[in-house]
């Protein structure tokens, strides 16, 4: 959903920028596309492994996270390019599936925040699947394709980040489209 269907990457880069400073943990732009589509606490784990930080309380830190992205959410614009291609796909008669690594609360904000809450057909969250099962995992794509009663082989995946391109390939869809790579794709800088 975040970088593939709503422009809020840069919203999350500022959450992120601001709790990791809070926590004193180095985290990069490239860091967060390179972990881009793991859940919050997955990416907060590894920061901490990488960077011998065992003092930090994880739940605190992904709810800061959380509560940061929620404010900033509230001004969030659809990514037109993707959401063309999901409405001509819903026009058909075609069911249509969010499948995100972002948690129920922050993914419900967004999708309000840009009045989309009600267009898809299903939503699975990092809070849907198994805990660790996050991107490159196929679990999130998996449930996605359960959850509109279509099997993978005959789902095609939009993302906009490795770790999803990964999981919807592992999941075994019909195809994995990299969002960012279309005409209009509207990228985040520093």
């Amino acid at each position: 959903m975040d970088g593939t269907v709503l422009h809020t990457m840069h919203h999350h880069w500022a959450a992120w920028k601001r709790v990791t400073k809070e926590n004193d943990l180095e985290f990069s732009l490239d860091r967060l596309k390179a972990l881009a589509g793991k859940p919050s606490y997955e990416i907060f784990a590894i920061l901490c492994k990488e960077q011998n930080r065992v003092n930090i309380n994880l739940k605190a830190v992904v709810t800061r996270k959380t509560e940061l992205y929620c404010e900033l959410a509230i001004e969030t614009e659809t990514i037109g390019i993707v959401m063309d291609i999901a409405k001509q796909a819903k026009q058909q008669g075609l069911p249509i599936a969010i499948a995100t690594g972002g948690n129920k609360k922050s993914v419900m904000a967004a999708l309000e925040a840009a009045q989309l809450l009600e267009f898809f057909d299903a939503i699975v969250t990092a809070d849907d699947i198994t805990p660790g099962n996050g991107k490159p995992h196929p679990e999130t794509f998996s449930r996605a394709a359960q959850a509109i009663n279509v099997a993978p082989e005959w789902c095609v995946g939009y993302e906009d980040a490795e770790l999803g391109m990964q999981a919807i390939e592992a999941a075994g869809f019909l195809a994995a489209i990299n969002v960012t790579k279309l005409e209009g794709y509207p990228h985040i800088h520093e």
